[in-house]
């Protein structure tokens, strides 16, 4: 069985670095991309689409919110996880709206 391709968007270096290794560390998962920028993941993950997006739901500049919507129009069958510490229903909300 092949395994499922994971991408990460995650401005934290450390936080990045660690799922990319919990990720690689998984069977059945590997890592394909990492992205520190909503505008970096809007670049590079078309390029080698992935089949799950972990995504931090706030990013600098443009949000995780926004960076769902534009790759969800681009490829609607990837699947988005959001990355969050918050519990706010508005955002929850958003990021489903969005496609996640």
């Amino acid at each position: 069985m092949m395994p499922i391709k994971v991408s990460v968007v995650e401005d934290d270096d450390e936080v990045r670095q660690s799922l990319m290794v919990l990720i690689n560390g998984s069977e059945g998962y590997t890592c394909v991309s990492s992205h520190r920028s909503a505008e970096d993941a809007i670049l590079g993950i078309p390029a080698r689409p992935p089949e799950v997006v972990l995504m931090d739901i706030n990013l600098p500049r443009q949000s995780g919110i926004e960076c769902v919507q534009q790759l969800k129009a681009q490829l609607p069958e990837l699947q988005f996880l959001m990355l969050t510490m918050y519990e706010d229903t508005d955002l929850i909300f958003k990021s489903l709206a969005a496609g996640a």
